[in-house]
């Protein structure tokens, strides 16, 4: 009884909106999902920039390449925190204004300290060009890879993601964290579950349909270990 919702909980679950409400397969986004993916993360990654640069001022890099996964983790934290405290419904709306407060952020940065940002821009055009080369081209290969299987059942193939194709769309139709448990009907998931939400906070602000993004998470994570490895060994 303890893993179970309340029923006010579980009524505001069931709020979330239909599928065909949320998606839409013929939209924009879903014709050019790796470019519309890649513009969003890159966006985040720009507004979270300065941040990244005043908080890691100590390295010789100035944690330009950690802008992107610092971006993309305070933007879905916050956004889980709405979701969680039930301050705010888990929705685009939810994401777009955890963004906005860490653009809030990079802003004060910005009026207060922008001729060190912008000479450290001006005088580090190399190692700029470099990382984001290297991003772009770990992401690209590692979707290649992907497109090879892009198989998300088969219990040999797939391995464990059918189980995380379910608590994805779980989290995505959720309207406040904990979401809902896909294979436990009035449950929620009592499990660790914010790997999924980081992916479902890109989905909610995409559009990309889940079984699409799910394919275009696995060269992310893979692109932003890649460059987080960099920065580490290049500091």
């Amino acid at each position: 009884k303890t893993l179970l919702l309340s029923e006010a909980t579980l009524e505001a679950q069931r709020q979330g909106g239909t599928w065909t409400a949320i998606f839409d397969p013929q939209s924009l986004p879903n014709r050019f999902s790796a470019a519309t993916w890649i513009i969003w993360i890159q966006g985040l990654a720009l507004l979270g920039l300065p941040l990244s640069l005043f908080l890691f001022k100590a390295l010789p890099d100035r944690g330009y390449l950690l802008a992107k996964p610092l971006s993309l983790l305070l933007a879905v934290y916050l956004a889980w925190l709405f979701a969680s405290l039930q301050w705010m419904p888990f929705s685009r709306n939810s994401v777009l204004c955890a963004a906005l407060v860490v653009a809030t952020a990079s802003l004060i940065v910005v009026y207060t300290r922008r001729v060190d940002v912008s000479a450290f821009l001006r005088d580090n055009l190399r190692l700029v060009i470099t990382g984001e080369a290297l991003f772009m081209g770990s992401f690209f290969l590692f979707l290649v890879i992907r497109a090879a299987n892009p198989d998300l059942w088969h219990q040999y193939n797939g391995g464990e993601k059918p189980m995380e194709m379910a608590y994805l769309t779980a989290v995505v139709r959720s309207t406040f964290m904990p979401p809902y448990d896909p294979w436990f009907a009035g449950g929620y998931i009592n499990y660790y579950y914010f790997g999924p939400f980081i992916v479902a906070s890109l989905i909610k602000v995409t559009g990309i349909l889940p079984e699409v993004a799910f394919n275009l998470a696995v060269p992310l994570f893979f692109a932003l270990t890649t460059v987080g490895t960099f920065s580490l060994a290049y500091n």
